[in-house]
């Protein structure tokens, strides 16, 4: 007897549910979040696109897209041109202030040794002096009037002055003598400054002789020396020994101006055997014009009286002008020579 066939059994509804969720196929999800992704880039998108290329809301300002902008270089302003300005007028050159001139002795020694006349004088004929104009070189004009005299007067010029190398060359030029006015110290130092190219006691034996070579230096055909102030220096004999080395090596002669009564320069000069004179009168320490037509008298006496003599004047108006108004008397009574025919070595 055949065995009857089993029906098969209906699925209930929880087992067709697992059947349905076995049915979907592998990769669904991942396709749906794909495709959601690229519908919310799509909405994005579309509205940065609409916020981008709509106009703005009124009152509303546009936004600005900050990442897309692109980034322009700021275009800067040149520089204005500096304009060009007119340059100062140039300043007036400030005035040369002149030498203090020389301080000059409170007394003179009424005995003190004569330089004995140069054995070549004529024995007969008139005396001879010699006018050494000091402190050349600070004002031209004075200058040229005492060489517009046409005689033999001798020129000493200050160093490191603001004419000096003019003048040296217009006195060379007329055949004139011509001299170092070497500044010395002075008893009123520092009160009283004695100049550029000053010879002073706290120099040493280098620095003094290299400042008196310097200034030696500047004036190419010197033929002597004489001190402006220097009554201080002038009476120190190891600094009077420096100089009259300089001035023996170079075979130059020395007129000591007697800035003071204890100078010690003769006997120096006789150690070094220098050729050697000494200041008898100042023709014009004090301006006034009556003052100094008594000197150029004085002057001339003197002479008379030892043969010789030496005067020493500066550059002031006045001086000219009585030198001018003197000259034809002096020249009746004495003989103007350069101040080498004057010096010699004393023995």
């Amino acid at each position: 007897m055949s065995t009857p066939k089993k029906k098969p059994k209906k699925a209930s509804p929880k087992t067709r549910r697992k059947a349905k969720k076995k049915a979907i196929p592998r990769g669904t999800g991942i396709k749906i979040a794909v495709a959601l992704a690229l519908l919310v880039a799509i909405v994005v998108g579309a509205g940065l696109l609409l916020q981008r290329y709509l106009p703005p809301a009124p009152g509303t300002a546009p936004a600005v897209d900050r990442t897309k902008a692109p980034v322009t270089a700021q275009k800067t302003t040149p520089p204005p041109k500096p304009r060009k300005v007119a340059p100062p007028p140039p300043k007036a050159a400030a005035p040369v202030k002149p030498p203090v001139y020389e301080i000059y002795p409170a007394k003179e020694k009424a005995d003190r040794p004569r330089t004995p006349i140069r054995p070549d004088r004529p024995a007969a004929g008139l005396p001879r002096v010699a006018i050494i104009i000091d402190d050349i070189g600070y004002d031209r004009g004075l200058a040229r009037k005492f060489m517009a005299f046409k005689v033999p007067l001798t020129f000493s010029v200050l160093p490191d002055s603001p004419f000096g190398d003019t003048l040296v060359k217009e006195i060379k030029a007329q055949g004139l003598e011509l001299m170092l006015h070497q500044p010395m110290e002075p008893q009123e130092y520092p009160s009283v400054n004695p100049g550029p190219g000053a010879l002073l006691s706290t120099m040493t034996a280098d620095e003094l002789i290299t400042q008196l070579e310097r200034n030696l230096d500047q004036l190419p055909g010197v033929r002597g020396v004489n001190n402006h102030m220097g009554s201080q220096l002038t009476t120190e004999s190891s600094r009077m020994y420096q100089v009259f080395s300089v001035i023996k090596k170079r075979d130059l002669y020395f007129i000591d101006s007697r800035s003071t009564a204890d100078t010690i320069c003769r006997p120096s000069a006789h150690m070094f055997q220098v050729p050697f004179a000494e200041r008898d009168i100042f023709l014009d320490h004090f301006q006034e014009a009556a003052f100094i037509r008594k000197q150029f008298r004085l002057l001339a006496k003197e002479a008379r009286k030892h043969g010789q003599a030496v005067a020493i004047a500066h550059p002031h108006r006045l001086t000219v002008k009585i030198f001018k108004e003197m000259l034809p008397e002096l020249q009746k009574q004495v003989q103007l020579v350069p101040a080498s025919q004057i010096v010699h070595i004393i023995g």
